[in-house]
């Protein structure tokens, strides 16, 4: 998988690189964030624990949120599968002339 960077359109140099942006780059969570996710990820627990609880039809409405939820999850990931595989165009940049390019 050693692809070749590609090579420059102004100036034919092969000195070139995958250009990466802050905005573009994945940024870590913060801690609040993450707290706050799994406040919420016991807390949604918890409210399925009390419906259980509270009512007889409970299991059939509980599954169905749970399948819901996993149904929502996976075709959120297929979207970035379909995305990764489309091969987006990158942005590159020339280290010799400085230029940005799609390639």
């Amino acid at each position: 998988m050693n692809r070749q960077p590609p090579r420059c359109p102004v100036c034919g140099s092969s000195a070139t690189l995958p250009f990466e942006s802050e905005e573009d780059s994945a940024a870590d969570g913060s801690f609040v964030e993450i707290m706050l996710s799994a406040f919420i990820f016991f807390l949604a627990l918890f409210l399925v624990f009390l419906l259980f609880l509270l009512s007889r039809a409970s299991l059939p409405v509980a599954l169905i949120l749970i399948l819901a939820a996993f149904l929502f999850w996976r075709r959120k990931r297929e979207k970035r599968r379909r995305a990764k595989a489309k091969g987006q165009a990158h942005t590159f940049v020339c280290l010799d002339c400085s230029s940005n390019f799609n390639a």
